[in-house]
C-alpha cells in the first residue's frame, strides 16, 4: 500500500447526513400591540363592534393574530357556577364580517360552527388553547372559582390558573386575515370590521340553578401582532391595486321542523 503525505481540505461539518440550516421565512421585527377597547365591559346579548386599525405605513398584520381579550366576571350567579369547555367559542353566537359596505361572512350560530370545527385540531394545538377555554373541567371550575372545585390533586391546574385566571380571548379569524397572507390596512380606502353577537348567559356558563347562570365581560382589549417590513407592504399594496381574489367557506345549517304527532 502506498502511502502519500499531504494537507487536505476539512469539510465544515463532519457529520455526512449534516445539512445546514435553511430558513424558509421572513426575519423582521415584530411587536404585540394590546389596545383598549371602546368598550371595557360587555354583558350577554350584546354586540361587539371591532375595526381593524388603519397601522402605519409598511406596519402589516402578522396573519391570526387579531383578537379580543378580556376577562370573564361571573359574580351575581351561583356560587358554584363555572364557564362551559371551550368558552371562546360558546361566547359568540353571531359574527359579522363587513368591508366597504359589503358583508363577507354572517354566520348565525357562529358557536356551533366554530365549536364542531375545533374538534378537528391536533391535540397539541389543543393543548396550548388555554386563552380559548379548551381545557378540563377541574381546570374551568379553578378558573371560575366555582364553589364546588377541587382542591387537592390538582397542583398543575392551580399553576395555569396562577397564570391565566380569568384571562380569554375571542380569535378573530377569518380568512382575510387568516389564510392570505398579511393584512395590511394602510393601503386600504375602506375599514375591516366585525360585529360580534355575544351568547346568551345559558350557552356561556354551567350550574345547578338555570334562574343564576351570569357572566360579564371585562377590562376588554384589542389585540394584534404587527411586523414592519416595506417589501411585504409594497407587495400587498401591488396585489390589492391590481385586484385580489379571497376564497372562503360556506356553510348552511339546515333547520327542519319536527311534525306533530
Amino acid at each position: 500500500m502506498e502511502k502519500t503525505d499531504g494537507i487536505g481540505e476539512v469539510p465544515d461539518s463532519l457529520l455526512p447526513t449534516h445539512t445546514s440550516k435553511t430558513l424558509r421565512a421572513m426575519k423582521g421585527n415584530r411587536a404585540v400591540k394590546r389596545i383598549t377597547f371602546n368598550r371595557s365591559e360587555a354583558n350577554p346579548e350584546e354586540t361587539l363592534y371591532v375595526t381593524v386599525r388603519k397601522v402605519n405605513e409598511n406596519q402589516v398584520l402578522v396573519p391570526g393574530s387579531l383578537t379580543l381579550r378580556f376577562n370573564i366576571d361571573l359574580s351575581g350567579g351561583h356560587a358554584n357556577n363555572f364557564l362551559v369547555h371551550n368558552v371562546s367559542r360558546a361566547l359568540v353566537s353571531k359574527m359579522i364580517v363587513k368591508f366597504g359596505g359589503t358583508i363577507l361572512q354572517e354566520t348565525k350560530g357562529y358557536d356551533i360552527f366554530k365549536i364542531y370545527e375545533d374538534l378537528f385540531l391536533s391535540q397539541e394545538q389543543r393543548d396550548n388553547m388555554l386563552l380559548e377555554g379548551i381545557q378540563s373541567e377541574e381546570l374551568c371550575k379553578i378558573r371560575s372559582n366555582a364553589g364546588d372545585k377541587k382542591t387537592s390533586g390538582v397542583e398543575s391546574e392551580k399553576k395555569l390558573n396562577e397564570i391565566y385566571g380569568t384571562k380569554y380571548r375571542i380569535r378573530l379569524d377569518h380568512e382575510i386575515l387568516t389564510d392570505h397572507g398579511v393584512f395590511y390596512p394602510h393601503a386600504l380606502y375602506n375599514d375591516l370590521k366585525f360585529d360580534v353577537l355575544l351568547a346568551p348567559a345559558s350557552q356561556v356558563v354551567k350550574g345547578s340553578d338555570p334562574t343564576k347562570l351570569k357572566y360579564k365581560l371585562t377590562n376588554i382589549q384589542l389585540e394584534y401582532e404587527m411586523t414592519y417590513s416595506k417589501m411585504l407592504a409594497e407587495e400587498a399594496n401591488s396585489t390589492y391595486y391590481s385586484g385580489k381574489a379571497f376564497t372562503y367557506d360556506h356553510v348552511h345549517h339546515e333547520k327542519r321542523a319536527r311534525k306533530g304527532l
